[in-house]
């Protein structure tokens, strides 16, 4: 009875630690969904607290802080969004210090959980397949989001420096960042909780919910569809530079090219 009263508690610890950090990080977007910035900006501030005070002084596993820790992530990401001042006039400058901060907490990461290489997902196995079909992908990604926000472009025109503009931070700051958060970190840290859907599903879930600042609901539902398909790739092949050739060929077309092409 006593061994079988320890599990059931460890279970609990680890339901509670993760699932009200994930339901923090909802409750900070919805608030941004509906317009209140400072509201949600301040609950992301204390969950941000709560989750630290909790990997210090919680009685977890090994586990479940790194989770938790690896939730601080996306948290940091939203919170560096939102109060990083306007540096530059041109958004793709601003999107390279809003992103390229995120390298430090990311390195941290890595290195305190003793991520490996492996685990990211560094590794150029059948890139001749891998490379036609991610090309594809993230055009039918590109034109589908784009039917739903028809963004303004961030380049003015489909000259080459523009375009090789903005594939640079693109994949070099955006995609890469967003994935060794959501794909590399988080998920891999969630299978060795939850397993492979329950895994799938929370981090599709936080990934679609981070892009409630649109104030869509159909961007946040397909936000978290194109987090599905990224996680299950990712989960299927381990292939990082696979889900990060997705993603870029996705955004630059996304903000780049269909949005002039459409003029």
């Amino acid at each position: 009875m006593s061994i079988r009263n320890n599990l059931s508690k460890s279970l609990t610890n680890v339901n509670v630690g993760i699932y009200l950090s994930v339901l923090g990080v909802i409750a900070g977007e919805v608030l941004l969904f509906l317009g209140y910035v400072y509201p949600g900006l301040a609950v992301h501030i204390i969950n941000i607290q709560a989750i630290t005070i909790a990997i210090i002084l919680g009685n977890f596993s090994p586990g479940t802080k790194n989770v938790l820790q690896s939730l601080l992530l996306p948290l940091q990401m939203r919170i560096i969004n939102l109060a990083m001042p306007l540096f530059f006039t041109i958004t793709l400058l601003w999107y390279t210090l809003v992103y390229g901060v995120m390298y430090i907490s990311i390195y941290y990461v890595t290195k305190n959980q003793n991520i490996t290489s492996k685990e990211i997902g560094i590794n150029f196995k059948h890139w001749y397949i891998y490379f036609p079909a991610a090309l594809l992908i993230g055009i039918a990604m590109a034109m589908l989001e784009f039917q739903i926000l028809h963004p303004t472009p961030l380049i003015s025109d489909m000259k080459l420096q523009n375009l090789f503009f903005i594939s640079m931070v693109m994949f070099v700051f955006v995609g890469a960042v967003e994935e060794l958060i959501f794909r590399s970190i988080l998920l891999t840290r969630l299978e060795k909780m939850f397993g492979m859907f329950k895994s799938l599903f929370l981090s599709s879930l936080l990934f679609g919910i981070m892009h409630s600042g649109y104030g869509l609901v159909s961007e946040v539902v397909f936000a978290t569809f194109f987090g599905f398909v990224l996680g299950f790739i990712f989960q299927k092949t381990r292939s990082f530079p696979f889900i990060l050739l997705i993603h870029g060929t996705a955004n630059v077309l996304l903000y780049g090219i269909l949005p002039i092409l459409t003029l």
